[in-house]
């Protein structure tokens, strides 16, 4: 079988990550290329270059119809994508897969044209949480035959000796604003002094809204230590530096950062929002609390700090979820029967 996925860029998200290690997985099986109609030079290009994954850069319909005509299957991971393949690929026997990866429906004059016309050529339609299928379906029931929610998968994660005596709060996202890092922030200054004085915080990412965190973080809590360490594509490394991870987001689909959490062995608070629900049980593996509510974000990173039996408890309950229902090989295994 010949697979080529689709993106729109190779920036650092949480779906491009998820793409190459679905790929990479995939190859023990078949033959796997990569599209990506962003440009060239951008930050993940190098990291498929190291894994001699084939690559191609295009966005013209003749040039995408020359590369996909190659393909079995074309598995399309973006929405900006997906008028330009399913018309570079009319009149070729192809099967066309999308995936939506948030829970966001499209639902304008533009994307009703879009969506119907996916319809008549679309293999499956697929989603990463159950939550966002059922909201698609309530615009779309059409596709009530060719959805179907596939599970996100991530590699195993093994962390790093460290020193680090602190108890080390963490973030995982671009800076851009549906991540909503200065909530984090935020809940931090609202902790009490001696809560403050023994733990810090690690945030990973690039983007627009960096500099202006940076800058938050030392208005609002100058005495705890806190760590931007940009970009890193070692996952091993990133949740070494991190005993509790925050999610904060706006809207999320099935949260990478949250099952790479899981596979670290690491809890969760996270934003009650989109496919958070279906991976944070409160009580069990970590905490949720509303969206943008800081006081009750700190309400919740307090406890879980106060309590190191509950935090041990959280934290293999987090590896049993990864265990039985996020492992990357189980998420291929599934993708590869979607695709039959």
């Amino acid at each position: 079988m010949q697979i080529l996925h689709v993106i729109s860029s190779l920036n650092v998200g949480g779906a491009e990550r998820f793409v190459i290690d679905l790929a990479t997985a995939q190859r023990q099986k078949a033959y796997i290329e990569i599209l990506s109609m962003g440009d060239k030079g951008e930050p993940l290009e190098a990291e498929l270059d190291n894994l001699k994954m084939p690559l191609h850069l295009s966005i013209s319909l003749k040039g995408i119809r020359k590369i996909i005509r190659k393909f079995d299957v074309v598995h399309v991971h973006s929405s900006h994508c997906l008028l330009r393949v399913l018309l570079a690929s009319l009149g070729l026997r192809i099967k066309v897969v999308y995936t939506r990866h948030n829970e966001f429906v499209h639902n304008g004059l533009k994307w009703r044209f879009i969506y119907k016309l996916a319809n008549f050529k679309l293999h499956k339609m697929l989603f990463v949480a159950d939550k966002a299928r059922v909201k698609f379906l309530a615009h779309y029931p059409q596709y009530s035959k060719k959805a179907q929610t596939i599970l996100n998968g991530v590699k195993p994660i093994k962390k790093l000796n460290t020193n680090n005596s602190k108890f080390k709060l963490g973030h995982v996202g671009r800076f851009v604003p549906l991540k909503s890092q200065h909530i984090l922030i935020e809940a931090v200054s609202k902790l009490p002094e001696e809560i403050q004085n023994k733990i810090s915080l690690s945030l990973y990412g690039t983007g627009e809204l960096l500099k202006y965190n940076q800058e938050l973080a030392k208005k609002l809590i100058p005495h705890v230590e806190v760590y931007f360490f940009g970009f890193e594509s070692d996952r091993n490394r990133i949740y070494t530096e991190i005993d509790l991870l925050v999610v904060t987001s706006e809207t999320e689909g099935l949260s990478l950062a949250i099952l790479e959490s899981f596979a670290a062995k690491t809890p969760v608070i996270a934003s009650d929002v989109g496919g958070n629900p279906e991976l944070i049980k409160n009580n069990y593996n970590g905490f949720l609390y509303p969206y943008a509510n800081s006081n009750k974000l700190a309400k919740r990173i307090a406890t879980v700090f106060r309590e190191p039996s509950m935090y041990q408890a959280f934290a293999q309950n987090c590896l049993n979820e990864y265990h039985q229902k996020y492992s990357l090989e189980i998420c291929t295994r599934t993708h590869f029967d979607c695709y039959q």
